[in-house]
């Protein structure tokens, strides 16, 4: 009886200062939480020294809850250690940690193997301890592994970036720093100029036309202007900030344009508005804490399912902005910054359009290359289709991963040396 009311007691005050805040800096709180702490040290003691039992046992029973707070305070390291820097030196010790941790539960694991417990629990608990060894061995390995992706969140899509992006000049772009030619041409666009999804530089389109125009003779001097994630708008901006920095001026502009270039000119739309989706602890731990639970939650990505009505899907909205002729006219006016510059300093000028390489034909459903090609042929201005390019390459292929619809290598290397063959300087 003495036992039950010393194990009731534990939880109770285990209870109350679960409901105490501990980091009160100062108040009764804080002393409370103090002397709740230590009743519950004391009360353990006493029910610890009140069993009836070998002090072998002890000793054994000891060593597995030393063990097993040990292993407490590694696995909290474990989870937490990597959450800001995926990608970083940190990761060695991460992995140290949980190789440290899986020797710490193979001594607890000897423990009870010589312990007279059952042999049946015996067993079970060695193949729970292999298992979980084998899984702990995946993560380490994960750690290290790179996948372009297109989820900012996925691990191993920080970590090819991490490994990949580069190099990056004093101007912010990815590419060598640049250095004024005769004949400039500035490649101008988002993630697709600047490359995500290649890992060389110079199997960038861009790249990968100067070299072709060097095999003929015709050198040129490439500029990067490539800004992850950037519109019309900002790509203008990127532009004519580069410009006045270094006063080197262009030959040639090849602007690269993407189907979501007008995502920001969306109308907002209060039916298509969903309210945030609140992660289970348990979840956001899982995802944010192991690089295996991240890898298989953004390869296989849970697919939610939404109440909206149709016209709130992505490629509906985006088909609504290139088919509202007073939303285009904004975008229009941004394409038109490129062309009256051009014109003015007697430039010329092309448009690489790349559609969605998922489907290529979803481009043409919403009305995206009707749009451009129409500014293009009135403006007298060069369009490369990208398209038409690359209609027998699988997906697959085409893709830069099976999780990231940029553009592959390969389709670099086929519209580089298209390219190549529209540059005249």
């Amino acid at each position: 009886m003495n036992l039950i009311i010393r194990f009731v007691l534990i939880i109770t005050l285990c209870i109350c200062y679960k409901y105490i805040p501990v980091f009160e800096p100062k108040g009764i709180n804080y002393i409370l939480s103090i002397l709740c702490l230590g009743f519950i040290g004391f009360e353990f003691k006493k029910l610890w020294n009140s069993l009836s039992i070998s002090e072998s046992k002890k000793n054994k029973i000891q060593k597995i809850v030393y063990f097993s707070l040990i292993i407490i305070v590694l696995m909290s390291l474990i989870l937490t250690i990597h959450k800001e820097y995926p990608a970083g030196n940190i990761r060695f010790v991460r992995g140290f940690i949980i190789l440290i941790t899986i020797g710490v539960g193979g001594k607890i694991v000897g423990i009870i193997s010589k312990s007279s417990v059952n042999t049946y629990i015996k067993n079970l608990l060695l193949i729970t301890y292999s298992t979980i060894s084998f899984i702990a061995v995946i993560e380490i390995i994960l750690m290290f592994i790179s996948l372009s992706h297109g989820s900012g969140e996925a691990f191993s899509g920080k970590i090819w970036g991490n490994r990949y992006w580069n190099p990056i000049n004093k101007y912010g772009f990815r590419d060598e720093e640049a250095k004024n030619g005769k004949r400039n041409v500035f490649f101008v666009g988002d993630s697709f100029t600047a490359g995500w999804g290649v890992k060389k530089i110079e199997d960038r389109f861009g790249e990968v036309a100067a070299e072709e125009l060097k095999k003929q003779g015709k050198s040129i001097n490439e500029i990067n202007l490539g800004r992850y994630g950037a519109d019309t708008r900002l790509e203008y901006h990127v532009f004519e900030n580069f410009i006045k920095k270094t006063q080197i001026k262009p030959k040639h502009i090849v602007l690269q344009y993407f189907v979501n270039d007008m995502d920001n000119l969306m109308p907002s739309i209060k039916k298509c508005v969903e309210p945030p989706i609140k992660t289970p602890t348990w979840k956001k731990i899982g995802i944010e804490g192991s690089f295996l639970v991240n890898y298989i939650y953004n390869i296989y990505p849970t697919q939610s399912k939404s109440n909206l009505p149709k016209e709130c899907d992505y490629s509906e909205k985006l088909k609504l902005v290139y088919l509202t002729d007073s939303i285009w006219i904004q975008e229009e006016n941004q394409l038109n910054k490129f062309k009256n510059y051009c014109l003015k300093n007697n430039i010329k000028m092309t448009v690489v359009f790349f559609p969605f390489m998922e489907d290529l034909k979803l481009a043409k459903k919403l009305g995206i290359e009707k749009r451009i090609d129409i500014f293009c042929k009135k403006n007298n201005i060069d369009l490369l289709d990208v398209t038409e390019l690359i209609t027998k390459i699988p997906r697959e292929k085409r893709q830069a991963s099976s999780v990231d619809s940029h553009a592959s290598s390969e389709v670099h290397q086929i519209v580089g040396e298209k390219i190549a063959s529209i540059i005249k300087l």
